[in-house]
This record gives C-alpha cells, sequence and structure tokens, in this order.
C-alpha cells in the first residue's frame, strides 16, 4: 500500500515537470529553447518562502534561482515579493546530441530526437579535489534500485567531520544514490538522484551529478546504454533567437577563474563567431553588465537591422 501510494506521488511530480522538455530551436541558426527570451515569467513568495523552496518546487538549481533574483533575500524573499523564473536557455556550443552537462550553469541537455531538448537542474562536484571531470564519455550502464558502497576516501572525509557512514547501503529510498542511477565511462562517476534536493543546482557532491528524484525518474527510462556524455564548460553561451543575438553568462568556476579582460575577448569571439565572422555594433553597456553581474538569463546584445523591401514602381498603364 506504501509503495503504491509513493508511485501515486511521483506519478504526480513527473506530471508536473512536462516543462523540461522543450522544443529544438525552429529556425536554423537558433540555439534558444523554452520561452521567447523577451518574455519574462515571475511568480509571487509566500510568506514561509524561501528562495530554494521556490527553486524546488519549479525544479531550478539554487544558484540559479540566485543568480536571477540578485535583489531577493534567498532566506527571507518576504510575502508578496516578485520572483523571476527562468524559462530560456542558450543551447551550449557543444554536438547536438546525446547528453550534454555544461558545468557553470549546472546543467543536463538531452537531445532526445531532432525535434526536443530535454533539460535538467543537477548538483555537480565540489571544487578541489572533487569536481566532476570535463570531456566525452558515454552511459556505461543503469541501475534501478542500486546500492551503495562507499569508497574509503568518502568514509575518510566523513570520519574526520566526526561522521561514521555505513559500509554499505542497500536498495531503497533512503539510498544516497536515490532510486536510479546511471554510470558514466569515466570510473567512478555517476548521474543519480537525491534526497538532499536543496544542493540541486550547486557544487556539492563529490563529482557525480545529482538530480530531483522525479526528474531523474523521468529521464532513466530514455536514455540508453550507450548515450554519449559530452560534459563542458562554459560560463558565456551566445545564441540567436529569429534576429536577435542574446548572451547568457555564469559565474566561473573556482578552479578556471579568469580576469574580467579575459570574459569581455571570450564573449566579443562567441559574439563575432555567431555574426559569421563579422564584429556587429553591439549594445555594450548591456554587454559589460551582463559579465560583471552573472545572472544566467539571456540577454539581448544585438539586433540584425531589418532589411527593407523596395517599393514596387507601378507599371504605367498603355494607351489602347
Amino acid at each position: 500500500m506504501k509503495r503504491i501510494f509513493f508511485s501515486m506521488i511521483l506519478a504526480f511530480v513527473v506530471s508536473s515537470v512536462s516543462a523540461v522538455s522543450l522544443q529544438a530551436p525552429d529556425r536554423s541558426g537558433d540555439s534558444i529553447i523554452g520561452s521567447p527570451p523577451h518574455e519574462v515569467k515571475y511568480v509571487t513568495a509566500k510568506y514561509e518562502d524561501t528562495l530554494i523552496d521556490i527553486a524546488v518546487e519549479h525544479r531550478l538549481g539554487q544558484d540559479q534561482i540566485v543568480l536571477a533574483n540578485p535583489a531577493v533575500d534567498r532566506w527571507l524573499p518576504g510575502a508578496g515579493t516578485p520572483v523571476r523564473i527562468p524559462t530560456s536557455y542558450i543551447l551550449p556550443s557543444a554536438p547536438r546530441q546525446g547528453i550534454v552537462v555544461n558545468l557553470p550553469e549546472m546543467r543536463v541537455y538531452y537531445y532526445a530526437n531532432s525535434n526536443q531538448v530535454i533539460t535538467y537542474a543537477v548538483g555537480i562536484g565540489r571544487e578541489n579535489n572533487w569536481k566532476t571531470p570535463l570531456g566525452r564519455t558515454q552511459i556505461a550502464g543503469k541501475m534501478e534500485n542500486p546500492s551503495w558502497t562507499p569508497p574509503p576516501s568518502i568514509i575518510a572525509e566523513h570520519l574526520a567531520e566526526g561522521d561514521v557512514l555505513d559500509p554499505y547501503y542497500p536498495p531503497g529510498p533512503n539510498n544516497p544514490l536515490g532510486l536510479f542511477a546511471m554510470r558514466l565511462g569515466i570510473q567512478g562517476y555517476l548521474m543519480h538522484s537525491t534526497q538532499k534536493t536543496n544542493g540541486i543546482g550547486m557544487r556539492v557532491s563529490h563529482g557525480c551529478m545529482r538530480f530531483y528524484p522525479s526528474d531523474i525518474e523521468q529521464f532513466f527510462p530514455m536514455v540508453k546504454v550507450g548515450t554519449p556524455v559530452n560534459i563542458v564548460n562554459q560560463s558565456i553561451k551566445v545564441g540567436w533567437y529569429h534576429d536577435t543575438l542574446y548572451m547568457e553568462v555564469y559565474p566561473e568556476l573556482e578552479e578556471t577563474p579568469a580576469t574580467y579582460e579575459q570574459r569581455i575577448n571570450t564573449a566579443l569571439s562567441l559574439i563575432e563567431q555567431a555574426n559569421g565572422g563579422k564584429m556587429p555594433v553591439i549594445k555594450g553597456a548591456i554587454l559589460k553588465m551582463a559579465l560583471e553581474k552573472p545572472s544566467g538569463i539571456p540577454v539581448a546584445v544585438y539586433e540584425r537591422p531589418a532589411v527593407s523591401t523596395p517599393a514596387q514602381v507601378p507599371t504605367p498603364s498603355v494607351p489602347r
């Protein structure tokens, strides 16, 4: 009976997050999925809400919602406060196949088919010895109801903090890997569920990628063993939506810092590439603000001038 009730709850949650399945760009050369980037969505905070509560409700990452709402208190937004909900994303600059993970935005993109992109917020590895590795790999295995044997390095870390881990965790909802896990071709790294949902969209893991439980339950059956996985580091993304060029900026990863000069050179190079190798006349003040105050929101930096159609000259009437 408990299992049936739990399954009903999961089914309801999965059905409520169908917005993660987005239509691929419908125009050649476009790179933005989700709502049109000029459309803005807000929700109203309740008295008891934190920004993290709102992030969990909308399946967003914790850092993501904080970046999108820099003037809102993370822990006490206040009743009636409008909170911006990101609804559009520039696709990473990577082959649009299989799974692409962009670490600075802590987000997974899955190219289900030519018409559909599915995206999820994830928690990733902490800096120093636990960072999530970059590079190309694949889904090497899938495990439903996995067990977990903590490696000696993680056991030692917990012991140093006064916490004693069990030597073995059997399958079940209390397992740190949750009910679903997918093993990468890089030894020791997984994509898996977590009950610590407040850490989604943060650097909290030992290198694995953690999903909301309902998200990975939806994701798990879609992905086949052998699906390519491309893990990239792109804190600045640039892409077109119709005739407007947008830029989406995130903070750099701690292990790959960059000066403002380096970031602006990267941004200008990406803009030039996106515009066919020609540098357009961009909105300099907006570019500067986007780089100095990353929001994770696509901002317009250039608009193609409208192409005027030559007026048709009336054909003179010929006397008969």
